[in-house]
């Protein structure tokens, strides 16, 4: 049986922060990675920041006009995702009337390298079935993102890997499982799954479960050197 300390490891609580242009996010922590759910309302302006740490980030509802250096993009929801290297200005925009709901990776670990893709950012090079389960993915050179839907009563059996996985619901509950812990996913909640950590997932209700589950290094492809030259670090 898990303790409190393996429990709050996968499945850390959220640390709220409300600024004063309207913006609350929403901060998940295992050591060296946050995974950020910002709140951002209608007209909102995030000014330019820059950080010592890459971010990779998409929307998940509403519009955002995000700039990455000088790149800017309206993102879409579920369609387009910013890959950042360490040190490059961000700013954002909520363009629209309602509010926008941002996901963010941000990590800086020593003895990696984040490259950016060409132009900062990406859509999806894929969509298909993978384990009864929708899945659509987006690729760059250190990072894969995989949107992965549950159907009622389907699951993704308990399995190890050597890669790192990170995992946000997006949409309806599913239970969580990272070696002996287990926990409810509900929006934004997050679980963080370590090297040879043992993980799987089962939604046991009748409506679909979406989440966007995070694969450091990618799992599934692989990109070719030449598309990651702009950017790197």
């Amino acid at each position: 049986m898990a303790t409190q300390v393996q429990e709050r490891l996968y499945f850390p609580s959220a640390d709220t922060v409300l600024h004063d242009n309207g913006v609350r996010m929403e901060s998940y922590w295992r050591e060296d990675t946050e995974v950020r759910v910002s709140y951002i309302p209608p007209d909102a302006v995030m000014p330019d920041q820059t950080s010592d740490q890459a971010q990779v980030g998409m929307v998940v509802r509403g519009r955002l006009a995000m700039s990455v250096g000088e790149v800017t993009k309206v993102m879409e929801p579920e369609h387009d995702v910013y890959v950042a290297p360490p040190g490059l200005a961000l700013s954002a925009v909520n363009p629209s009337s309602a509010e926008t709901v941002l996901l963010e990776l941000r990590r800086n670990r020593p003895g990696e390298s984040y490259p950016a893709p060409q132009g900062y950012f990406l859509e999806p090079i894929e969509s298909r079935k993978f384990v009864k389960m929708d899945v659509t993915f987006f690729l760059a050179d250190w990072i894969e993102l995989m949107i992965a839907d549950i159907p009622g009563g389907g699951e993704m059996p308990y399995h190890k890997h050597s890669h790192e996985q990170i995992g946000i619901c997006l949409d309806g509950r599913y239970d969580m499982t990272v070696e002996e812990a287990d926990h409810e996913l509900q929006f934004g909640s997050t679980y963080f799954c370590g090297s040879q950590e043992g993980h799987g997932a089962v939604n046991p209700n009748a409506g679909i479960a979406r989440s966007l589950n995070i694969f450091i290094p990618p799992r599934y492809h692989r990109v070719p050197q030449a598309e990651t030259e702009q950017g790197a670090q």
